[in-house]
């Protein structure tokens, strides 16, 4: 993990080591994910963009620091970096 950022491929720890396993239906599924996984109440959370194959979505500081950006697959619930 390199410079605070999530590693790549990781997935939301309440979830099996494989994904979510079932589809994100919404931006507020896809923010419950992402909450779940960044526990650090320090880090804002943002979906800056919402696609077919899933969501877009920003983690940043308190201060507006980014630390990652990260993609939520709507089909497996899979949290990618594409930092």
């Amino acid at each position: 993990m390199g410079q605070g950022r999530a590693p790549y491929g990781a997935y939301c720890p309440q979830k099996e080591s494989y994904g979510a396993r079932r589809p994100v239906k919404g931006p507020e599924e896809a923010m419950a994910i992402l909450r779940s996984y960044f526990q650090d109440k320090e880090l804002i959370i943002n979906i800056v963009k919402e696609r077919r194959w899933g969501f877009i979505a920003e983690i940043t500081k308190q201060d507006g620091t980014l630390v990652d950006v990260v993609i939520v697959d709507r089909r497996t619930g899979r949290i990618r970096s594409i930092y």
